[in-house]
């Protein structure tokens, strides 16, 4: 099973950190599910169907502060965490996106879109002289961009884009080409895709589930139209692949994940079908573009699904003091077996951000009873704005930021993927591209 279609059959609802409570919220119940949400609903729908249960926390699995990859057992970590079974969790996700009959799959609109007349313009970047190019910040917080994203046109309320764009549209904006003809720039609206339904009920007791006695709660619920379907790509990790004699599990766990026709999604547990397509939507999304300049150029990655960064709204790979290298630089590879594998043939700065208020990730832990740590992902749609110093860095960055799971959290549950784009300008009253690099690179 690679690409299959989510068919929500009733209301769905996607908790977060939002309090609920009668009179003081309801909750951000009615929004697309965060990436985690959907690979853990997944899981759990697989171990459902296959009769296995995880009541108990008893397996010993990766401890926080250990290598992502390798045997990490005869490595210094923080002691030992426990996990309720390692079945399936090889399982990888990406999505879910909406998708419709008549536009196919849809990605959201970037932020750095505005209305120009019939088309659209891109917010260009101008240098703020206001900051050091050579930053020391002693904590990642302390890093500030050295470029600002400024509008070409005049400030207006109803300028920039909300919605969604087809992979067609997106394709013309990633190459700073016309529309497509008889189709324009003009989104999709989300009110299109699902209507939300407020609703009040009664807190459970998680202990007894029984009712809370006065304890009510308000809530948003996403009541997807006829039309609306969740387009996901969904894999088991390869079994020719597997060490440690978990070849024949895996072969297993292919088998089941295919036999898969049923979702438990959201935060009540209801039912979606699932069906498979022959045509895989994300594939015209996975192959980069090439930079069209030998020298400096500016490159922008788009983010499709949200992302949780190790530093807010800083990359964990563009903080890399401990080594010597200047904040702000781009450094890809978790570890040093990595880093080498991962290098690029020059430097990248990042110089600029386009971003939305922060979105809050939560959950439940069912085994344990409890709620899970809360954390702020950068939401899809944000623009991150890099320097390469030539072509090679350009095209070798493009390579690993576009449709790469690059969020330092979550990217196996399909966090931090994004597409590439060179169609970037500096503000005609900025520095140039070359000004710019010599700044930063001393070149």
């Amino acid at each position: 099973m690679n690409t299959v279609l989510i068919e929500p059959t009733d209301l769905l609802f996607f908790r977060d950190a939002v309090p609920m409570s009668a009179g003081h919220g309801k909750g951000a119940g009615c929004r697309m599910p965060f990436p985690s949400t959907l690979h853990e609903a997944f899981r759990a729908s697989l171990l459902r169907a296959n009769g296995e249960t995880a009541n108990v926390k008893q397996e010993e699995g990766r401890p926080r502060n250990a290598d992502r990859t390798g045997n990490w057992h005869t490595q210094g970590h923080d002691g030992k965490t426990f996990i309720a079974t390692k079945a399936f969790r090889s399982l990888r996700t990406v999505g879910p996106l909406p998708w419709r009959e008549k536009t196919g799959l849809l990605l959201p609109v970037p932020l750095d879109v505005t209305r120009q007349g019939d088309g659209i313009a891109s917010l260009q970047l101008w240098r703020d002289h206001s900051i050091p190019a050579k930053q020391q910040p002693e904590k990642p917080h302390g890093y500030r961009p050295t470029c600002l994203p400024v509008a070409v046109t005049s400030p207006d309320k109803k300028g920039q884009m909300h919605g969604w764009w087809t992979t067609e549209q997106m394709k013309h904006y990633l190459l700073g080409s016309p529309p497509p003809a008889g189709e324009g720039f003009t989104p999709t609206r989300t009110e299109t895709l699902w209507a939300d339904e407020h609703r009040v009920g009664v807190e459970i007791d998680p202990s007894s589930f029984a009712s809370k006695e006065g304890q009510l709660y308000a809530g948003t619920y996403l009541r997807a139209h006829r039309d609306t379907r969740l387009a996901a790509w969904v894999e088991v990790a390869d079994p020719n692949k597997a060490r440690n004699g978990e070849a024949d599990a895996r072969r297993r766990e292919c088998e089941q994940l295919s036999k898969l026709d049923w979702l438990l999604l959201g935060g009540e547990f209801r039912l979606a079908r699932l069906h498979k397509i022959e045509t895989d939507p994300f594939s015209d999304l996975q192959q980069p573009p090439s930079p069209a300049s030998d020298g400096p150029c500016l490159l922008k990655w788009v983010l499709v699904t949200p992302a949780i960064f190790a530093h807010g709204s800083l990359p964990g790979w563009c903080w890399n003091v401990s080594d010597g290298r200047p904040p702000g630089e781009v450094r890809l590879g978790a570890s040093k077996r990595k880093a080498a594998h991962e290098s690029l043939p020059g430097r990248a700065q990042l110089i600029s951000w386009c971003l939305d208020k922060p979105r809050t990730v939560s959950g439940w832990d069912v085994v344990e009873g409890r709620a899970k740590l809360t954390m702020l992902a950068v939401p899809e749609g944000g623009i991150y704005y890099f320097l390469c110093e030539n072509r090679a860095t350009a095209a070798g960055l493009a390579k690993k930021l576009h449709w790469q799971p690059r969020s330092d959290f979550y990217g196996e549950k399909g966090c931090g993927y994004g597409l590439v784009s060179f169609d970037v300008r500096m503000q005609r009253t900025s520095l140039d591209i070359r000004a710019l690099a010599n700044e930063l690179f001393n070149q």
